[in-house]
């Protein structure tokens, strides 16, 4: 989804259709943050080929930038058509950088001079419950809408790109001491239970964005950028978070940039990412330097960036989210059951009317405890989300979390 906050007058990037050719598609971009810089090299793949093919990849290559002074700095491959800036590099505004490519085969690329503008500060990122539409008639997804204003939107230019990042922390309730498989003796299924001594009370899950996010402030005449939509979050994806962050870091842009993003979304409706499937040529900045008429896809993007990033408790998301998600630590309080496991999903301890609507809730539960009793074991079950992180997420932190 690519999203304009006004509209203005750009002149359109000139595109041809054509039948399939291998051309070299460049997707490369530096900023003013202090980064390890990426340049992704590949070849297109017919419409009806594996975009994500390692045979479209452009490996081997000399990578370098240089700026308006002649002060070069390279960039390592360190995957398959993958190039990277050292970690210590960054851009300084109010100069211009080209990128220029040589491909193992002796092929020469360059970009134009692209001048680095610094980007104003994210003044605000806020959210608010709303409802996105799907491809299914009439069918509608609520969900949390995160927005960000720009009080200085023109003190640099007046176009931006925005990407983001976000995680949801997810803390049980539940500490998982034993825990259940199954195995079979001939068609018979049984539970062999054993102690758990893994910590899976914390987890982590990251999203990114994966579209195009535009704005522009041209006719803006107070030189602000409001109510930007930047991401959507179904209502679902908030059933078990504890903590909720995103990140959204905002590129001040060149027109020329700007335009040629705004063509993708036209051109390539299916997703706005760069050229997953070659249907025509959209005309960056980048040209062959050996053989002018040869088409080059991509675009070498230089921007200023400024990065803004909010932690929030669940509590504050809009309230008006919370009619539509299921908190199932809640929903499904924990179940001490003195029986067997086969006798617990089964249902064979409730009279036969009532297993129907017993099976499908005791399927939900997975066992996380055990205490001894006089009379025996007592199983202590709780809901599959509340009891291990793991489902619905990953047990590594991330470095950024505070």
């Amino acid at each position: 989804m690519v999203v304009f906050t006004t509209t203005d007058c750009i002149e359109e990037l000139e595109t041809t259709s054509f039948t399939y050719e291998k051309l070299l598609v460049v997707d490369a971009n530096i900023s003013d943050q202090v980064k390890a810089h990426e340049v992704r090299l590949t070849y297109t793949s017919p419409v009806d080929g594996d975009a994500g093919d390692l045979l479209n990849t452009v490996s081997g290559a000399a990578v370098w930038i240089e700026d308006d002074l002649g002060m070069r700095v390279d960039f390592t491959e360190q995957s398959a058509g993958f190039y990277f800036s050292p970690d210590t590099f960054a851009g300084v505004s109010g100069r211009s950088y080209a990128l220029f490519i040589t491909t193992n085969e002796g092929k020469r690329y360059q970009s134009s001079f692209e001048k680095l503008v610094q980007a104003p500060e994210i003044s605000e990122i806020y959210n608010r419950f709303a409802v996105e539409s799907t491809d299914q008639k009439g069918g509608a997804t609520p969900g949390v809408q995160f927005f960000i204003d720009v009080k200085d939107a023109d003190q640099s230019t007046q176009f931006y790109r925005y990407e983001w990042t976000d995680a949801h922390q997810i803390m049980v309730p539940y500490i998982k001491k034993y825990e259940a498989t199954t195995y079979y003796v001939g068609l018979a299924m049984f539970y062999r239970i054993t102690p758990f001594n893994e910590d899976v009370q914390e987890c982590y899950r990251e999203n990114r964005f994966n579209e195009l996010i535009l704005a522009n402030s041209a006719t803006n005449i107070n030189g602000e950028l409001n109510e930007v939509p930047i991401s959507f979050s179904p209502a679902t994806d908030f059933d078990v978070t504890t903590m909720y962050s995103i990140e959204v870091t905002q590129r001040a842009i060149s027109a020329q940039a700007y335009s040629y993003y705004r063509k993708i979304k036209l051109f390539n409706e299916s997703n706005g990412s760069l050229f997953d499937k070659q249907q025509g040529i959209i005309v960056g900045n980048i040209i062959s330097i050996d053989s002018p008429d040869e088409q080059v896809l991509g675009y070498f993007e230089v921007a200023g960036a400024s990065s803004k990033r909010v932690f929030l408790d669940s509590s504050e998301l809009d309230p008006e989210v919370y009619k539509y998600v299921t908190r199932p630590c809640e929903k499904y309080p924990s179940i001490e059951f003195d029986g067997s496991l086969n006798t617990f999903y089964e249902a064979t301890d409730l009279p036969e009317e009532q297993r129907g609507g017993a099976i499908p809730i005791r399927e939900l539960y997975e066992l996380y405890d055990i205490y001894e009793t006089d009379t025996g074991p007592v199983l202590i079950l709780a809901h599959r989300f509340c009891a291990d992180c793991r489902r619905r997420g990953g047990l590594e932190k991330p470095t950024w979390w505070q």
